[in-house]
């Protein structure tokens, strides 16, 4: 007899289970969120040419351009014209590295 409550039991749960689960699909703080403006300043455009790098960044008026000479597997940090922000490289492996560019 004890068993058959527990089986019973068991059933009911997982029948009722099924029949919560539906309940719980509902959309929580829905809507929409509209931005306006636009964008006034850009990044800053980069580009390597053997071991020499160079960025270009808008001043205000023009783009500046900065050369940066890189020497593989030595430490490089540097900053972006106009205080925009750092750049440094991270040596993976021999003559190999990542570029991390952050922008202020």
């Amino acid at each position: 007899m004890k068993k058959n409550f527990i089986i019973g039991t068991c059933l009911a749960l997982l029948l009722s289970a099924s029949t919560m689960a539906n309940n719980n699909n509902k959309v929580i703080g829905s809507g929409t969120i509209t931005f306006t403006g636009s964008i006034v300043e850009g990044n800053c455009m980069t580009n390597s040419i053997g071991n020499t790098f160079s960025t270009n960044c808008w001043n205000g008026t023009e783009m500046e351009e900065t050369l940066h000479k890189i020497e593989p597997n030595k430490t490089f940090n540097a900053q972006l014209g106009e205080n925009k922000g750092s750049m440094s490289i991270n040596w993976i492996k021999e003559n190999v590295g990542i570029m991390d560019i952050a922008y202020n």
